[in-house]
């Protein structure tokens, strides 16, 4: 029997970890897209191509990096030696990704490609071990509920950070080039700062000595997995709504800082529901409380459909809605997925923290690639013109970004999910079995 018992220390730095992640990748997932059809004057269906084939290119690094990781042994571990490495790159590249220079039409497209892939591989670096050293940390199925649902909690007063403060920086320099890069400046520094405390105050625990390498192939051989990323690609849509509320409150209801109120309520949502999580999770299943996050993100994102944007206080009652169904679903999630690596083990005697992880990497990658391409799509065909007064088209058409769209991905993406079968009493035989409780 190995050792389960997370310190304080150790949860903390992970919770503040993924707090400092947070801020880094969000503000420049949820800036980026603006940035560069606003500023950096790109059309928006290249935006959105740019998006799609950058993350898919980059997407299929995740497992290779989780190979890369599964084949590590050193004295710390195979996942705290990365952690220890990125931050300073991570900081490095989310500034590329804001200095665009002044250089024609073409060069500028090729150095948003280069710059947000190097980006965007980084990302990777920093993501997979983290999360799978959710798994590595502990054995205990209620000490890595504890652990994910502070990160998470933690992971969105990052995201709240990114979403909530940007704006009013952005609005406070004049909104120009300068603006998005300092905002980067602040979120890089102190969100890499954070990061680098994971690696020096964590410790894994849950370790095979010198296992045989497990082949990319097991993924495909964990039934489990692969239902619940596929129903995560589905939300992809749903995932992407901090970008397109961006958009909205810019042109919908013409104050861009206005976003701000909009992913504040959003993000105290999505924490309330994790502070509740722990609570619901001793009445209701793992799957129960999965779909029914996703029955209640459907029903707030149609009504808000419904209704229409002209009466604003309903639409915040409905985001704040949708918020709490976020939340939900994302903890329990992140759960499933230490779950289904001990699944992995029980089957074939191998641990896969790296590759489990970096397909859930994988799948965020897609989910944001089609969301984001998506976006640019809709914004072209309804006659988007940056930085000018939008047709009334235009603005039903940013509307749905945020309502109609989400509503359908949350109902898709509950289909896969009537096919998992993996229990929680099939995970307590698992780990009695393997000795791991």
């Amino acid at each position: 029997m190995q050792e389960s018992q997370i310190s304080f220390k150790e949860r903390l730095s992970f919770g503040l970890a993924g707090l400092g992640q947070n801020m880094v990748y969000n503000y420049t997932t949820a800036f980026i897209m603006v940035f560069y059809t606003d500023v950096v004057k790109l059309l928006p269906v290249a935006v959105g191509t740019l998006m799609l084939i950058a993350r898919v290119f980059d997407a299929v690094n995740d497992p290779i990096m989780g190979t890369i990781i599964d084949k590590t042994h050193t004295k710390k571990g195979k996942l705290i030696p990365y952690l220890k490495v990125i931050p300073v790159p991570m900081a490095v590249f989310t500034l590329l990704v804001f200095f665009v220079p002044d250089m024609s039409y073409t060069m500028r497209l090729v150095y948003a490609y280069v710059s947000f892939i190097l980006w965007d591989l980084m990302y990777t670096v920093s993501d997979v071990p983290y999360w799978g050293l959710s798994v590595a940390i502990t054995s205990d199925p209620n000490e890595r509920l504890k652990l994910i649902s502070l990160a998470r909690i933690l992971c969105n007063v990052g995201l709240a950070i990114s979403i909530v403060i940007p704006p009013l920086m952005i609005s406070y320099f004049g909104g120009g080039s300068f603006a998005y890069f300092i905002t980067a400046v602040a979120m890089a520094l102190s969100g890499s700062l954070l990061f680098s405390l994971v690696g020096y105050n964590a410790k894994e625990r849950t370790t095979l000595d010198k296992q045989e390498s497990a082949p990319i192939r097991v993924l495909f051989k964990n039934k489990p997995l692969m239902l619940l990323q596929l129903s995560r690609f589905l939300q992809a849509f749903r995932m992407v709504i901090a970008t397109a509320g961006l958009y909205f409150a810019k042109y919908n209801m013409n104050d861009e800082a206005a976003f701000s109120i909009l992913g504040g309520l959003l993000i105290a949502a999505m924490i309330l529901a994790m502070l509740v999580t722990p609570l619901l999770k001793k009445i209701f299943s793992k799957k129960q409380l999965y779909n029914y996050s996703l029955l209640l993100g459907f029903a707030s994102h149609f009504l808000m459909f419904i209704l229409g944007f002209e009466n604003m206080m309903i639409n915040y009652i409905l985001l704040f809605v949708s918020g709490l169904s976020l939340g939900l679903n994302d903890v329990i999630t992140y759960t499933l997925v230490g779950d289904c690596v001990d699944y992995c083990e029980y089957q074939t005697g191998l641990r896969t923290e790296g590759l489990s992880f970096s397909l859930h990497t994988f799948t965020t990658k897609l989910q944001s690639a089609f969301g984001l391409f998506w976006i640019g799509i809709i914004l072209t065909q309804v006659g988007f013109v940056e930085n000018a007064v939008q047709s009334s088209q235009t603005l039903n058409g940013i509307f749905s970004l945020i309502s109609l769209y989400p509503a359908v991905a949350s109902l898709c993406a509950i289909i896969p999910m009537f096919w998992f079968k993996f229990s929680e009493s099939d995970h307590e035989m698992m780990l009695n079995q393997m000795n791991r409780k």
